[in-house]
């Protein structure tokens, strides 16, 4: 067995422990030639004085082997819908506030990505590196274009324009009306990646995507032209494993700047305008972020929960009572900050100081793709392709 592919093999045992329910993470890796595996406990959950009432409004299942495959497939939400897909192919259309079937259609092969695309047009992608689009009016098949890899993640869009990411560092743009290929973007991949890429996010013409290779790059939706590129973090160690500094978390955009984590790496903010990193923390995170008016929330390597200023990055709490629990991607919702963890649970923690105000359990398995949330409503989904809506309500 030659070096690289050692190092690949590596990575596939990352991604096979993270996924499994047993107490069991991987803080670290050893060296190149002998990988050594530190497995720590996850802490027990600890006790607590409720404060608000995490309540599911509806569940629904569409089954899969999003866990044995180590995916992560993500809702869509448009107009008062959201569309959900699972690993064998089947799309459906569901309503925001009941969670009743509307729609439902099905796309050959076996989902690697989605859903993504507008409101008229549901894209999802496959293992074989087939894209297809579903119109969500009736579920019936709209396209199908092929892009020679694996495709990992599809953004949502208002536009019309389908935007992909494949598993050799590709964004490319597709016409979201016919699936023609309009233009590719190719970053050179590190020798090891992490299986699983972020969402590019789609605004104000701009396209923005964390890649492998640890950058943050901006793309202009007409032309395809890279507007900026933004170093998150810089490889360093002896070691393959070590370098490692995928940006495959969930990034966040306002106004003004970009919000992204890398594994092995750092937090930063990054101008819009630019590309200029305003101010970066030494947090690794492979979830990454979510934001509010005023805060930054991250998971870090240990899933310890953070909470950082907007404006600078410097701390306002930190809660360090999951250790371990392989935490999803913090989301805000009303007053609290949600996480989901390995034993399917949902923590709710208060925005003001991180402390813990509630739980609810949505199943046994495992919850590790980034949560979703609207004004009123989170979207929360286990490995297990089971999609439910909460509303976190005052315990008074």
């Amino acid at each position: 067995m030659d070096n690289k592919y050692r190092l690949k093999a590596a990575a596939m045992l990352l991604a096979i422990t993270a996924s499994m329910s047993a107490c069991s993470y991987i803080p670290w890796f050893g060296d190149d030639e002998e990988v050594e595996i530190e497995l720590r406990e996850p802490v027990e959950l600890s006790e607590f004085v409720p404060e608000v009432r995490i309540e599911q409004n509806w569940q629904a299942s569409l089954g899969g082997e999003a866990e044995k495959n180590f995916i992560q497939l993500k809702p869509h939400v448009f107009d008062d819908k959201i569309a959900f897909t699972q690993t064998g192919g089947k799309v459906s259309v569901h309503e925001l506030a009941s969670g009743r079937v509307i729609v439902s259609g099905n796309v050959a092969g076996l989902i690697s990505a989605g859903v993504g695309g507008n409101a008229q047009y549901l894209v999802v992608g496959t293992h074989d590196g087939v894209v297809a689009a579903i119109n969500s009016n009736d579920g019936t098949e709209a396209w199908s274009t092929n892009v020679a890899s694996e495709v990992v993640a599809i953004a949502h869009t208002n536009d019309d324009l389908a935007v992909l990411r494949t598993n050799d560092n590709r964004i490319l743009g597709l016409s979201i009306n016919t699936g023609e290929k309009l233009w590719t973007v190719t970053e050179t991949p590190p020798a090891l990646t992490l299986r699983g890429a972020s969402v590019p996010v789609v605004r104000d013409g701009v396209i923005y995507a964390g890649m492998d290779n640890g950058k943050v790059i901006a793309i202009s939706t007409q032309s395809g032209n890279v507007v900026w590129e933004a170093r998150v973090s810089v490889p360093s160690g002896r070691s393959e494993l070590e370098r490692l500094v995928d940006v495959d978390g969930q990034i966040a955009i306002d106004d003004n700047f970009v919000y992204a984590a890398s594994f092995h790496g750092r937090v930063v903010a990054i101008s819009r305008d630019n590309g200029r990193v305003r101010w970066a923390r030494d947090l690794a995170s492979i979830s990454g972020v979510s934001i509010d008016d005023a805060l930054v929330y991250v998971t870090d390597k240990d899933d310890n929960v953070w909470a950082l200023e907007k404006e600078t990055g410097v701390s306002s709490w930190k809660q360090d009572k999951f250790l371990y629990r392989q935490l999803s991607t913090p989301i805000v919702q009303d007053n609290a900050v949600l996480v989901g963890d390995y034993q399917g649970y949902i923590h709710a923690l208060s925005k003001q100081d991180g402390r813990i105000i509630g739980r609810a359990n949505l199943g046994k398995k495992p919850i590790q793709t980034s949560p979703m949330s609207t004004n009123t409503t989170a979207y929360i989904i286990d490995v297990s392709g089971r999609l439910a809506s909460y509303s976190v309500i005052s315990a008074n």
